[in-house]
């Protein structure tokens, strides 16, 4: 079929393209067949293609040379490889469709100078192992700042997460999207170095017909000590307070409930430490093993509720409760300290200096 400039003149199909929206198209391009790995460019001479090179325009205020810097990781690339498909060879090929899939960090607050040499090194660099010399002679400065965009994307992707899902009732979503993906999360619990050991743990209890066993949500260990600590996980949405009592209230059927299953999972697993433990191939210790319970929210309580639901908490010794709003808060906090610069911190100290001479 011939090809003419007025599409209205087609009679089986209108014409699929015109220079002028070819050429306005050809912003960036990637590359729909690889081979060692993906190609990404910043198509900054205004180059046509044919089809084995995928045309990117982006948003309105979106830089492209912070999303090619982002591309390049392997969380990024393994998603190219997951969304595309493998050929003969090893050749890797991934359909427009598809790109869309790709999940990358998001790069924002960067320097451009220490941008601009990150994109040098990866695009002139030979091989792995050069690259890691190149970014061995990067100012450690740098290297910190760098560092730090990527924790504080991380931090506020999640923090995110849980925000947009305070009113989610779902215990799996919460166990399993948030907090087995984001493992660290829940670490932030623990002022120890913690990391998550089992998830789903069986921890005793069953009977001699093999019925009757106990499945902890999560546990942690200390990786120092091997210590463990148990974690019950409910959901944003479970009651923390019951009916008014004498001036007071009473607390939920599920947080006492909720309390007393924690503390089962403790005593079934230290009565049963030497058989799991020689069961297992993992080592770990259970030395009067910490109890958390994560279970609603702080902000749903009126300010009796609160002075009741305090007054409660404190007073275990063994079991620790924690609300979502508040594990989300500490990783807002979390993102608060990692986004103050050198200079903003410098400022601080240089305040908290001239207020002791003060005479008030």
């Amino acid at each position: 079929m011939r090809l003419k400039k007025d599409s209205s003149e087609q009679k089986l199909r209108g014409a699929y393209y015109t220079p002028l929206q070819l050429a306005d198209a050809m912003v960036e391009l990637f590359a729909s067949q690889n081979n060692l790995y993906p190609k990404f460019v910043l198509n900054e001479c205004n180059a046509v293609s044919t089809d084995t090179m995928h045309r990117i325009k982006f948003n309105d205020g979106v830089d492209p040379e912070n999303v090619l810097l982002a591309y390049y990781n392997s969380i990024s690339f393994a998603f190219t490889e997951i969304c595309g498909r493998s050929y003969g060879g090893g050749v890797l090929e991934i359909l427009p469709g598809e790109m869309g899939n790709i999940l990358l960090p998001k790069v924002e607050r960067i320097d451009p100078a220490l941008r601009d040499k990150l994109l040098r090194l990866i695009t002139q660099t030979s091989s792995l192992e050069s690259l890691k010399r190149s970014l061995t002679e990067l100012q450690d400065e740098n290297l910190q700042h760098l560092t730090t965009s990527l924790n504080i994307e991380k931090l506020q992707r999640v923090a995110k997460l849980m925000e947009d899902n305070l009113k989610n009732d779902s215990e799996e979503f919460w166990q399993t999207t948030v907090f087995k993906e984001n493992q660290w999360v829940l670490a932030q619990i623990f002022a120890c170095p913690c990391t998550i050991f089992a998830d789903k743990a069986y921890v005793g209890g069953k009977g001699i017909n093999n019925s009757g066993g106990n499945l902890c949500d999560f546990i942690y260990q200390n990786s120092l000590s091997q210590n463990v600590a148990l974690i019950e996980i409910k959901t944003p949405c479970t009651e923390l307070i019951g009916n008014q009592y004498r001036g007071t209230y009473s607390f939920s059927y599920d947080l006492s409930g909720a309390v007393n299953q924690v503390l089962n999972y403790r005593d079934k697993l230290t009565k049963e430490y030497y058989s799991l433990c020689h069961q297992g191939s993992e080592p770990f210790e259970v030395l009067s093993p910490k109890c958390v319970v994560i279970i609603g929210k702080m902000a749903s309580l009126t300010p009796g509720q609160v002075v009741a639901f305090e007054n409660f908490r404190n007073s275990l010794g063994n079991v620790l409760i924690l609300t979502f709003d508040e594990l989300y808060q500490r990783i807002v906090d979390l993102i608060s300290v990692l986004s103050e610069s050198p200079a903003q911190e410098q400022n601080s100290i240089e305040q908290n200096d001239n207020a002791d001479e003060l005479p008030f």
